[in-house]
């Protein structure tokens, strides 16, 4: 299944670097081992808490926390990723798969 983190602009701005941007999407056996494996990428789930996420937009990532949120297909809001188009807070996502391959969608116009 693949579990998709949606990156809120805490402070006002996405961080966006070679392994996260807008949207992170890993495929794992559980939203447990997905969150796991978005931590081994750089995604964080206590920015306010630590003082690295604005306290008042909160947190930049959240956890998953039920199984059943995962998808057949790499998604963002149930909508495959090779269907969507760019807009404004979606330009690209990040697909990293079990067998450890990454790849970079980028959404075209």
């Amino acid at each position: 299944m693949f579990y998709t983190f949606s990156q809120n602009n805490s402070g006002g701005s996405f961080k966006r670097d070679d392994h996260v941007c807008e949207y992170v999407i890993v495929e794992a056996d559980s939203a447990k081992d997905a969150n796991t494996k978005a931590e081994e990428v750089g995604i964080y789930f206590n920015g306010c808490d630590d003082g690295t996420d604005c306290s008042c937009c909160g947190d930049r990532w959240y956890e998953q926390w039920n199984d059943s949120d995962g998808t057949e297909l790499p998604s963002i809001y149930g909508t495959p990723v090779t269907e969507l188009t760019a807009g404004f807070f979606r330009k690209q996502a990040y697909v990293y798969y079990k067998d450890g391959r990454k790849e970079a969608v980028v959404f075209p116009d």
